[in-house]
């Protein structure tokens, strides 16, 4: 046997051992439940690391989208026997954002509901994360206030949260109550690139540069198509341009504001010619996800382009 199909079998057998692990905590007596997460949680955080990183490199679209929520469903009973483990919650947070961009052009309200728990368990996470944070809240301090406990140790937790929540509002733009919230997720967004403008591969500039051009410039929160421009910038800088999921929102967002129908047509056109796996050393889910949407944009460009 080879040592690449020793590996493979290695891993297969690991995700057996953790589905049994799991069916055996949450059937088991609490007994059984306290072993099993002092001796599996470990090889979970590992194992489950590995899974992701494994679709963030698969190059098939269709296949990512509908091996998704197996993996949700994995990795979501796993957090049942740890709920205090900040590496699986944040994870968490990272596939249900990752599914309800997969899905919330064709089903928006099932990608309101994705984005929703993908908010709370990124919020769950920065808790247990920061102390300080964590206190903050209960005191009563708001998330914007509390942010700037907020250290790079957080930022896989305070990235999903705010991806989650920000893309929850672009769906419920009409529900004036319901999108209050945007601005805890600008405040994550803000301490995020603070701390690591590179981080995530410039995606936390995705919601400054969404929130800057869908909020009037006169609202005084220096929001506007400049603001807006630049932050889209900020984050090509991140992987030099080769992030298209950045070049999908400046269409969707900007250039409607702008009224630039040639920028939306070459936006979209050079996504959908990108080197999925060019991004990141062979992160092609983010791509493939980018061309999806190119692909939408195309195709609903009257839509779009017709909006103030």
């Amino acid at each position: 046997m080879t040592k690449k199909k020793i590996r493979l079998f290695f891993k297969i057998f690991l995700i057996f051992c953790l589905m049994a692990l799991l069916f055996l905590g949450i059937s088991g007596c609490t007994a059984t439940r306290h072993a099993i997460q002092k001796t599996a949680i470990p090889l979970a955080d590992t194992t489950v690391d590995d899974i992701v990183d494994k679709v963030l490199r698969t190059k098939d679209g269709t296949l990512i989208k509908e091996g998704l929520p197996g993996v949700l469903v994995l990795v979501t009973g796993l957090v049942e026997l740890a709920p205090t483990d900040y590496d699986l919650l944040s994870t968490l947070s990272l596939l249900y954002c990752a599914y309800g961009l997969f899905v919330e052009d064709e089903n928006p309200d099932y990608a309101i509901s994705l984005y929703k728990i993908g908010t709370d368990y990124g919020m769950r996470a920065m808790k247990i994360g920061n102390a300080q944070f964590r206190k903050a809240l209960e005191d009563g301090t708001t998330v914007p206030d509390a942010v700037k406990y907020l250290t790079k140790d957080e930022l896989k937790a305070m990235t999903w949260y705010g991806i989650n929540l920000s893309k929850r509002v672009t769906l419920q733009l009409a529900t004036p109550e319901e999108i209050l919230d945007i601005q805890d997720a600008v405040a994550t967004a803000k301490r995020s690139t603070e701390l690591d403008p590179t981080y995530a591969w410039g995606n936390n500039w995705n919601i400054l540069g969404i929130f800057y051009a869908i909020v009037p410039e006169m609202g005084g929160l220096g929001s506007g198509p400049a603001a807006s421009r630049q932050a889209f910038a900020n984050g090509n800088k991140a992987e030099k341009g080769e992030n298209g999921i950045i070049d999908v929102f400046v269409a969707r967002y900007l250039c409607p504001l702008i009224k630039d129908g040639d920028w939306y047509d070459e936006l979209n056109k050079r996504v959908m010619e990108m080197d999925s796996c060019k991004l990141g050393g062979g992160l092609c889910i983010l791509n493939e996800l980018a061309k999806q949407k190119a692909k939408f944009n195309i195709e609903n460009k009257a839509k779009w382009m017709s909006m103030e």
